[in-house]
């Protein structure tokens, strides 16, 4: 008995379904929406923490110069309350000393009609190139107050702020 060859079957034409069944593909949409969200988010708290970390080390930056010319300023007018003439005017910024020596400095200090009895230090006003100044209300033993305005500047050796004078 002899068998007949049985042909091989007809691949299967357009509409076949195919051996092995593809992907589901409902859902797709919204798990991709929920990915772009959650990466969105996250570049948003990366640049969002970083503008904050900006804006806290600027605040902290000038509360830091406030404090330092609160100790100079507070420092300065201590010794001259104090007649501490030579110790207030090591405090003075290097154009100061220069245009001033300690014998003049003294003599105009002991001069002054008016001897600081207390006073009250402001709040410090960056001026971009021209320094940093610090209003201050004297207020002197004959019972007069005055509002004075300090300039400072930084030394460029020790980067302490030094007096470079009142206005």
């Amino acid at each position: 008995m002899t068998h007949a060859s049985v042909p091989p079957p007809v691949p299967p034409g357009p509409g076949a379904e195919p051996p092995i069944p593809a992907a589901p593909s409902e859902g797709g949409g919204t798990r991709l929406g929920w990915a772009l969200g959650i990466a969105g988010g996250l570049v948003a708290l990366c640049c969002g923490g970083g503008l904050v970390a900006g804006v806290g080390l600027a605040v902290t930056g000038v509360q830091a110069i406030n404090e330092r010319a609160h100790v100079t300023v507070g420092t300065y007018l201590d010794a001259l309350k104090a007649k501490k003439y030579e110790q207030a005017y090591e405090l003075l910024c290097e154009d100061e000393q220069q245009r001033l020596d300690l014998a003049r400095f003294t003599s105009r200090e002991q001069a002054r009609p008016e001897r600081i009895q207390s006073y009250e230090l402001g709040e410090v006003e960056l001026e971009g190139t021209s320094g940093i100044t610090l209003p201050v209300t004297e207020r002197y033993t004959d019972g007069d107050s005055e509002q004075v305005v300090y300039r400072l500047a930084q030394d460029p050796k020790t980067t302490d702020l030094e007096v470079c004078g009142r206005e």
